[in-house]
């Protein structure tokens, strides 16, 4: 059974994650968002990547809705970008 991350992600058993286009969207548009908030090219995978970590952390849940308007998920993932750059940077590109 898959495990809602967020409003349009959800992670299998197998540990994909699947996006629907609202949230695909939304990533993009909070990619572009955070382009500025740090010194990394911040693209959708790193974006999806520090919000499946924070759910992992409870910062985020199947209620949270993603918008590049919402200044506290940006925080959030402005938060574990950093990990995701140094930990899992070079997994992006599979």
């Amino acid at each position: 059974m898959d495990r809602v991350i967020a409003a349009g992600i959800s992670l299998n058993e197998s540990g994909e994650v699947s996006v629907d286009g609202p949230a695909g969207r939304a990533l993009f548009d909070l990619a572009i968002a955070l382009e500025d908030a740090t010194p990394h090219p911040v693209d959708v995978q790193h974006v999806l990547a520090a919000i499946v970590l924070a759910e992992r952390d409870a910062l985020v849940d199947a209620s949270t809705r993603l918008t590049a308007d919402d200044l506290a998920l940006q925080r959030i993932i402005c938060d574990y970008l950093p990990l995701v750059f140094k930990q899992y940077d070079h997994q992006m590109d599979d």
